[in-house]
């Protein structure tokens, strides 16, 4: 089955300079939201090279994680080790480094902790799992063996892998993910007093050609009109920090979702008067006296 997987015709095409076109060919289309007057404007105004390496780029931290482990599954011990490694470095995590410690150690005290029952099961377990991984390794060979201990290190880690990334099966996460395009967003606001979001794809000093961050339309905005313009995120994903980090800063810019809100408490007319608003207020009563006589 492993050889067939390896061989398979499917896997070399997806790999292939097809397959990526293919794949960045699928996401454009995901991205102008399936229609061709879009994804033609954007692939015009970004470019063959620029539109390729947008498309198929941003995916890779994301999936890499479930690639490593298909790398460690797949007897690619060098190719897997080296995938972890980027995925420490570069994929979004759902919690921090020291989050990740302190799960890991909770899941160790978890595992030795407990009494007597537990401990006798932990080492039926460990006896038998140990001396089939001797004698694999000095009765089959270390290139047969190391297939067999792949897989099981796969399944220790896949349940730390799904802790720690979200799972493919996640719902919301790897939609916002194909669909969201890797242009930066920008708050405009016009001189409307309107905020939109949108990607900007070409400016020529006159007019902005943009695409809209809530239908994926290519429009058009006059840059004299244009009053402000500010970077934000779509969405909570280009937040997310991998486990380690070389260098420390800020977490991303300001949600797109608080800049609308701000403008559009910003439009709201004040408040009517009411009738309690307009009444009178009663007048103050003279101070009693309390003198003698």
């Amino acid at each position: 089955m492993i050889k067939k997987i390896r061989r398979s015709s499917t896997v070399a095409l997806l790999l292939s300079p097809v397959g990526i076109l293919i794949i960045a060919a699928a996401r454009l289309l995901i991205i102008a939201d399936y229609h061709m007057n879009s994804a033609l404007a954007i692939l015009s105004s970004a470019g063959y090279v620029n539109t390729l390496l947008g498309t198929v780029f941003p995916l890779i931290p994301a999936f890499l994680p479930y690639l490593a482990l298909a790398l460690l599954y797949l007897n690619r011990v060098i190719a897997s080790v080296l995938a972890f490694l980027a995925t420490v470095l570069i994929s979004p995590a759902m919690i921090n480094r020291a989050s990740t410690t302190a799960l890991l150690l909770h899941d160790w005290h978890v595992t030795i902790g407990g009494g007597f029952w537990r401990h006798a099961l932990l080492i039926a377990l460990a006896v038998p799992a140990v001396t089939f991984a001797v004698l694999t390794i000095f009765g089959v060979g270390v290139q047969s063996a190391t297939q067999v201990i792949g897989t099981v290190a796969m399944i220790l880690l896949l349940p730390v892998i799904v802790r720690l990334y979200p799972a493919p099966v996640t719902a919301g996460f790897y939609t916002d993910i194909v669909r969201q395009p890797w242009l930066p967003a920008e708050a405009l606001t016009l001189a409307s007093h309107q905020t939109v979001i949108v990607y900007e794809l070409d400016s020529d000093g006159v007019w902005m050609e943009a695409l809209r961050a809530d239908d994926h339309s290519v429009v058009y905005y006059r840059l004299a009109d244009v009053t402000g313009r500010r970077l934000c995120q779509v969405s909570g994903i280009s937040s997310m920090r991998p486990v380690v980090t070389l260098v420390s800063g800020p977490s991303g810019s300001t949600s797109c979702d608080s800049l609308i809100s701000e403008a559009s408490a910003a439009e709201a007319p004040a408040p009517k008067p009411t009738p309690a608003m307009w009444q009178r207020p009663p007048a103050p009563v003279p101070p009693v006296s309390s003198g003698r006589g």
